[in-house]
């Protein structure tokens, strides 16, 4: 009964709303299908001994109504000899063999329909399986083309930002070196000057000796 019930629930329930519903679908639907799989085995299991006993009881049933017709059959042939004892005895089994034939009839009957709906079952469970197997093979797909993208973009990603900290430590390396010309450049032009600065003290200081000497000499 409770495997009825667990296949039950199993065909009634619907694969896309499970995934819609599941943080993790690929392993939601792994383990729903070993369970799918599962209950599959012990359906077929049932399946097969419900058959087994249906055709077991049809082979019954064609025995008896066989055994039937051979004790009208004698019991015929023992009115044609005048033994009537043997008649009465006869249809005594025939009528025995009747009311088991009609306990075997409810039987098969039972079996019949039982069989049929576990025929049903496997049938649909069989196809409840396959597409359990496609949405796992979808969603495989699906997640393995997820992690491929978010791996791409995860380096892309790390790629441009190396190149971007690459052209943003050249651009100040750059800068740098520009200040540090300028620098140099500040300090020629000062040295420049302090030259020029000592040549006009040297000229002013070579005339003023000049001017002296000639004063001296003239004295």
């Amino acid at each position: 009964m409770k495997l009825f019930q667990r296949v039950g629930c199993i065909l009634s329930a619907n694969l896309n709303d499970l995934v819609d519903r599941c943080e993790n679908p690929e392993k939601m639907l792994r383990q729903t299908l070993r369970e799918m799989e599962s209950s599959f085995g012990k359906l077929m299991e049932a399946a097969a001994k419900a058959i087994a006993h249906e055709r077991t009881l049809t082979r019954q049933l064609n025995d008896q109504w066989t055994l039937i017709e051979r004790h009208l059959h004698a019991a015929g042939a023992a009115v044609a000899r005048g033994d009537d004892e043997m008649a009465r005895r006869e249809l005594r089994h025939k009528t025995e063999g009747e009311r088991l034939a009609e306990r075997l009839t409810t039987q098969q009957q039972s079996a019949i329909a039982l069989s049929g709906r576990l025929r049903q079952q496997v049938s649909a469970m069989r196809l409840k399986l396959a597409e359990a197997r496609q949405k796992l093979h979808e969603v495989t797909a699906r997640s393995r083309a997820a992690d491929a993208r978010r791996s791409f973009v995860t380096r892309a990603n790390g790629i441009a930002a190396g190149t971007a900290a690459a052209n943003f430590d050249y651009l100040c390396e750059r800068i740098e070196h520009s200040e540090d010309e300028t620098e140099a450049l500040l300090e020629l032009i000062g040295d420049i000057d302090d030259s020029n600065a000592s040549i006009v003290d040297v000229e002013a200081e070579l005339a003023a000796l000049k001017e002296h000497t000639s004063h001296v000499v003239a004295t």
